[in-house]
């Protein structure tokens, strides 16, 4: 496999090598570390940070995992570095355990179309872990099992973030639409806080 061989060359020092694989996960990384950040400026540097790590730790790279997940964990890690340089005061507990099915999903199909700025700014209101477990679920569409292992944490305690991650943000959506002032009137509002809080 091409990427392989990236790897295998970049642990032996071939920087060529290693720009390859930055340029192949680079747009991804950004993505990720912007959707977790919410701001542009702050993804560019983190996204900087990741890669710097990654060339650092390459040669304990052991394809024990596939390399984007191994990726995916040092830019995840580089985001909550950041979040406690800039927001000290930020709250990052863990949730607790708290197993639930993944049945069905509407949500979904609202988060991978992004269209909607009221979810994109529900989203940066809800806890570090649950946006974490909501981006990359439903955004990079990883599993359970690969969001544990970036996030190196229990499957129990990741389906507890998107169950209360998607929670937060019905309530969150619901209360601001509910409240807004703006020039829709009373019924179409209604109607469509209705609508989005069914299908999430």
């Amino acid at each position: 496999m091409e990427e392989n061989r990236l790897i295998i060359k970049a642990q032996n020092g071939d920087h060529d090598a290693f720009k390859d694989l930055m340029e192949n996960h680079q747009a991804k990384v950004y993505r990720l570390l912007l959707g977790l950040l919410r701001d542009e400026h702050a993804a560019e540097e983190v996204t900087v940070e990741t890669f710097i790590k990654a060339w650092r730790n390459l040669a304990g790279f052991r394809q024990e995992s596939t390399f984007w997940t191994w990726l995916y964990r040092i830019a995840y890690r580089a985001a909550i570095d950041y979040q406690r340089r800039s927001l000290p005061e930020k709250n990052l507990t863990l949730l607790e355990e708290n197993i639930v099915s993944k049945a069905a999903e509407p949500l979904e199909e609202v988060i991978a179309k992004d269209r909607n700025q009221e979810l994109r700014q529900a989203l940066q209101k809800i806890s570090f872990p649950q946006r974490a477990a909501i981006i990359l679920y439903y955004f990079q569409g990883l599993s359970y099992k690969e969001i544990g292992r970036i996030m190196q944490r229990p499957l129990g305690t990741i389906r507890a973030d998107l169950h209360r991650g998607k929670k937060r943000l019905k309530e969150l959506l619901t209360r601001q639409w509910r409240d807004d002032d703006g020039k829709e009137n009373r019924t179409s509002r209604v109607g469509r806080t209705t609508q989005v809080a069914e299908r999430i």
